[in-house]
């Protein structure tokens, strides 16, 4: 469920609370009218205030997201609380307690119920029931909605399933998060970012480390803070000076030229972010500045303002590939690629460094150099798989990657489990399956 959305059982608990103030009213009355030397003014007077405060707070639910209806609602379960009390004390102080009505007593059975299975839904761990991003196809000019929708797809995909990861070509989800309070600690969440990017760039943190502003970052080759010398062909119109989406930009060209506390490598210097302009992600500047327009624009829903990205023109529209459609063909290598090709198109240089393979230096999961690592993997006391050679290990690895789980020397703990996809078997034919692992089981560091 989406931050902006209202949790569908807490509306109808806040609309039960208020109906049940209302019985408790009616009952209060008729009891006083019934018995000569009752207070009813008094009764009705405090029974009656219960009402407009209840009023009042589900007029208040309504207005609130999910996030804030769970902090809110406590606020109703101690109005309701009152209630109960306070009517309580009208049996009792009118000797009258063996005369409160089965349905009284059937409302506070049932809130009692329904505050507790609330409760017990919102603790259970929630996915996502998002609906599928728009397939975006631009062939002239676009809206800004529009184009923050490609951005979406791009993240996520145009085929989006609810509650289940979808990741899109810019294989975002894979490490990031992006909701408030979703955190699977491999990289920052991004909710929030937008407004994080104005006050990033004056920070001395970014101003100093873990290269200072105008020194170039050797792996991407970015002049850090300097967005009028960004490459040309992703450099953006208007003043040098530094703003937020200038930050939002380098970050996914030079994520090293600003790491995260307890995000990075080297004490935080290297970021394990893959370069996303170049192999084997690759988004040309239309496709990045789009991202860009869904990061600014995503907290706010329907609401633009705070998007500084230009619309692009009908040029460049017409100039972008149809894949922009989000009607992604699946991935599938037949193996008549070459072991490099077969290596980008499954995405491995996102997480890997494999040697002889360009722009392969990823740093989240473990280096693949099996020729010397795969034997000693084998004899490992941890390992419980079935290989006996590298390449069976290597074959394994890539079909069942839970089999064994490496360990991540640098941090002292294992990889995370989980985060590499169990799917390439559906992915490779045989004839590719066995140009991959042949081409892996040969891969070794420089200079061994």
């Amino acid at each position: 469920m989406l931050p902006e959305q209202q949790d569908i059982l807490w509306t109808f608990v806040t609309l039960l609370f208020t109906v049940f103030s209302i019985l408790v009213f009616i009952n209060v009355i008729k009891n006083c009218r019934a018995r000569p030397g009752v207070n009813a003014q008094k009764w009705g007077i405090v029974f009656g205030a219960f009402i407009l405060l209840s009023l009042y707070q589900t007029n208040e639910m309504f207005s609130l997201n999910q996030q804030e209806q769970l902090g809110y609602v406590g606020n109703q379960v101690l109005t309701v609380f009152f209630i109960l009390l306070t009517w309580g004390i009208f049996f009792k102080g009118e000797n009258i307690e063996s005369q409160s009505p089965p349905l009284i007593r059937v409302a506070f059975f049932y809130s009692t119920i329904s505050i507790l299975l609330a409760g017990y839904t919102n603790w259970l761990p929630q996915q996502r029931s998002d609906p599928p991003p728009k397939a975006v196809a631009f062939t002239g000019e676009v809206t800004m909605e529009e184009y923050a929708d490609m951005g979406k797809v791009i993240v996520f995909g145009a085929k989006q399933v609810a509650g289940q990861k979808s990741i899109g070509k810019g294989q975002c989800p894979l490490c990031h998060t992006f909701d408030p309070g979703d955190n699977i600690g491999r990289c920052p969440n991004l909710f929030g970012v937008e407004e994080r990017s104005h006050t990033r760039i004056k920070e001395d943190r970014y101003l100093n480390s873990p290269i200072a502003i105008g020194e170039k970052d050797g792996p991407s080759g970015i002049i850090k803070g300097k967005p009028d010398e960004i490459p040309e062909e992703y450099r953006r119109d208007g003043s040098p000076d530094l703003i937020g989406e200038d930050y939002l930009r380098e970050s996914l060209m030079c994520p090293s030229c600003y790491v995260v506390v307890s995000y990075g490598k080297a004490g935080d210097t290297v970021s394990p972010m893959p370069l996303i302009h170049k192999p084997p992600i690759s988004l040309s500047k239309f496709e990045l500045n789009s991202v860009i327009t869904w990061l600014q624009a995503k907290d706010t829903p329907g609401e633009f303002s705070k998007v500084t990205v230009p619309l692009p023109s009908p040029d460049d529209t017409a100039s972008e590939e149809p894949a922009v459609d989000g009607g992604e063909a699946p991935i599938f290598a037949t193996g008549t690629e070459t072991p490099e090709e077969i290596v980008n198109l499954m995405g491995c240089p996102l997480c890997h460094t494999i040697p002889g393979v360009e722009g392969a230096v990823g740093e989240l999961g473990p280096k693949l150099h099996e020729k010397i690592n795969a034997p000693n993997r084998i004899k490992d006391a941890r390992y419980e798989g079935s290989a006996k050679t590298t390449q069976e290990y290597v074959r394994e690895s890539i079909l069942n990657p839970s089999a064994y789980v490496v360990m991540n020397e640098e941090e002292g703990e294992l990889f995370p489990d989980g985060v590499m996809p169990a799917d390439f078997g559906s992915k490779l034919s045989i004839n590719a399956l066995n140009k991959l692992v042949e081409f892996i089981s040969n891969t070794e560091e420089s200079g061994s």
